[in-house]
């Protein structure tokens, strides 16, 4: 049974305060008010959609905002909405700042069927939050998790590689910092410079240089194979990809395809480190045959078959698929 979510976004509202990478307008694609009638509206007409797919599992997803800093009879209204299609959904998510967690706010969440809170932690290193003007500290976000964990909830954490004043030094240790809260998903999303924004200032005045599309892949690369190794569950790679969305960016590491040149990476690294332990003089103008699960043959190959020139290009080596 294929899961799905009804993603509900809520730009801005909430937020209290614009951070430097941030338009979300344009991340949203959306920019009418979001009211309990229009959410129900488009949860009725989602479930219907889903509904003529045959069997399925879906969760209601509040996205795009800083959902529970939303005023506090605004937020109720919204989860009631949700609770109204409690029989025919698996709950409900949402995604907020860590400043916006307390005790009292996750009573409220846990009396309306909300299981999963994704936290927007970009950082944890305290520099690289004030430079981008996030307007809370690393301790805010250790304390939010744990206070989520403790209450039983479902914890995703989210992390942008590349963001101003970072490096990859700086984001390896966000990932460290982030393997030791034991979420239960991650997010990681390249940090882009999106037209009207602080970041697009610094950019145009030189004072910002994002991570070239090979750096960015790389380094999530490295950082996606540590979350597999303690068994995290990466739920997201890469920006979402819209028209809107896409005309809005002046600069950065965005590819449609984000997720899959990382999993390309990985494939590619992987064989190189073989390739070479076996000694790549010999090797060279033969077959190299990469034993792998059948839906994994398009990620050893690589989009545009760019894993296969690579190693040809490199090596003399054809790779070549054994699907299991």
């Amino acid at each position: 049974m294929k899961k799905h979510n009804i993603p509900i976004f809520i730009p801005h509202v909430g937020c209290p305060n614009d951070c430097a990478f941030c338009n979300q307008h344009s991340i949203t694609n959306r920019a009418s008010e979001v009211t309990p009638e229009s959410v129900r509206t488009e949860i009725a007409e989602s479930l219907k959609t889903l509904e003529k797919k045959g069997n399925f599992s879906a969760e209601i997803a509040f996205f795009g905002g800083s959902f529970t800093g939303i005023d506090i009879e605004l937020q109720r209204a919204f989860l009631e909405v949700a609770d109204e299609f409690s029989d025919r959904v698996d709950g409900v998510r949402l995604s907020t700042r860590p400043d916006y967690i307390s005790p009292e706010i996750l009573d409220l969440l846990e009396t309306h069927n909300v299981r999963t809170i994704e936290l927007g932690v970009q950082s944890t290193d305290d520099g690289v939050l004030l430079a981008n003007r996030r307007g809370h500290t690393a301790d805010a976000v250790c304390r939010a998790a744990e206070l989520i964990k403790s209450c039983g909830f479902s914890l995703g954490l989210q992390m942008m590689l590349g963001m101003y004043g970072s490096n990859p030094k700086l984001d390896v240790k966000t990932a460290e910092d982030i393997i030791a809260l034991a979420p239960d998903c991650v997010r990681i999303y390249p940090t882009v410079v999106l037209k009207d924004t602080y970041l697009e200032e610094l950019y145009r005045a030189g004072k910002y240089v994002p991570y070239s599309l090979d750096e960015a892949v790389a380094l999530a690369a490295k950082i996606l194979e540590m979350f597999r190794e303690k068994s995290i569950s990466v739920i997201r790679i890469g920006l979402h990809s819209s028209e809107a969305m896409q005309s809005d960016i002046a600069a950065g590491p965005f590819h449609p395809a984000f997720g899959e040149l990382v999993e390309n990476r990985i494939w590619r690294e992987k064989i190189e480190r073989e390739i070479i332990s076996l000694g790549a003089e010999r090797l060279r103008g033969k077959d190299f045959i990469v034993r792998a699960e059948k839906g994994d043959t398009s990620k050893v190959i690589g989009q545009n078959r760019s894993n296969a020139k690579y190693f040809k290009e490199k090596y003399q080596v054809a790779i070549k698929v054994s699907a299991d």
